[in-house]
């Protein structure tokens, strides 16, 4: 029978699958004002880290007596370790996602992002040792299906940069290790202080690539400009702020399965997003695929239900 405890975990997951989903709108707004990709991923992690640093001050001076830290189960290095690979992870899914974008159709890279839902099935039962249930891979048809109906395209008779493909597909790889990680770092630590270290790790991580990249005092100067904060303040919030300390309290109590099948919901939401703020046209097949994805993020959830009430054996 579900808990009470796993249905709010899952919201929460859900939560930060929907602050996700807004990223793309802002991201095009911005680009649209003719911000630089190297300003918007500075920028995003830079106020993403002052906003949870707020947090954390202010959590802390709330409630002290939670500053105490519980034994930690498992060394130091390894915790270190694990914190340090989700917040690189988190970093380079945003890196190798907004420049797949620039070798392919939104739609296609949207696609091959997705695929995300079945690698963290997979990723979960190499870890674990067994096979997924059957709920999770019929749940992971029907997104996958979904997926292609909602981007718009199945990406034939298109010519797709096969570079564009291989960065978008290590995106999405890296999006369902965060995603796993997210649900396995050190439990003893707070929520909110596990979410600062992983943002921290992020933003040292991307100032590296700018660095290798571009010229990091240009785009240091250019952050704090008007637009730069206003939509680095937006995008570290939802795309930095929100959804990893929602994450980093929700994923510990479910599996990594449940997990990435629930952050499907990313796409729907972007698609909403799009019609409803940059007011984009979208067809039938895509709002078909909408459904399809929502129906396969209830499915596990329906099954568990109905087993639980006595409806199915």
């Amino acid at each position: 029978m579900l808990s009470g405890s796993v249905v709010f975990c899952s919201f929460l997951v859900l939560l930060a699958a929907c602050c996700y989903g807004i990223l793309s709108t802002i991201v095009k707004i911005a680009v649209g004002n003719g911000l630089d990709i190297s300003i918007i991923l500075v920028g995003k992690f830079f106020y993403g880290l002052i906003i949870l640093s707020i947090l954390v001050s202010f959590v802390h001076f709330l409630f002290p007596k939670y500053d105490k830290t519980a034994k930690s189960t498992i060394s130091t290095w390894k915790r270190g370790l694990i914190l340090f690979i989700t917040g690189t992870a988190m970093c380079l899914v945003t890196v190798c996602y907004f420049y797949s974008v620039s070798y392919l159709p939104i739609s296609v890279a949207v696609i091959l992002l997705f695929q995300f839902s079945w690698m963290g099935v997979v990723i979960e039962a190499i870890a674990n040792g067994k096979m997924p249930s059957r709920n999770q891979l019929i749940a992971v048809a029907i997104i996958f299906a979904g997926t292609i109906f909602a981007g718009g395209t199945t990406g034939f008779g298109m010519e797709i940069d096969p570079f564009g493909v291989v960065i978008a597909l290590i995106a999405a790889f890296f999006y369902a290790t965060f995603v796993f990680l997210s649900g396995r770092i050190e439990p003893s630590m707070m929520s909110i202080d596990r979410s600062f270290l992983i943002a921290l790790t992020g933003f040292i991580f991307v100032c590296a690539i700018i660095t290798c990249i571009d010229n990091p005092v240009a785009i240091f100067a250019k952050i704090f400009a008007n637009d730069s904060i206003i939509y680095g303040m937006a995008l570290g919030l939802f795309g930095v702020a929100f959804p990893i300390l929602l994450l980093a309290i929700g994923t510990p109590r479910i599996s990594t399965g449940i997990a990435t099948i629930l952050n499907a919901v990313e796409l729907p939401v972007e698609i909403l997003a799009a019609t409803i703020i940059l007011t984009e046209t979208v067809s039938n097949i895509q709002w078909i695929g909408v459904l399809a994805i929502l129906v396969g993020i209830a499915f596990p959830y329906l099954m568990e239900w109905k087993i639980s009430s006595g409806l199915v054996e």
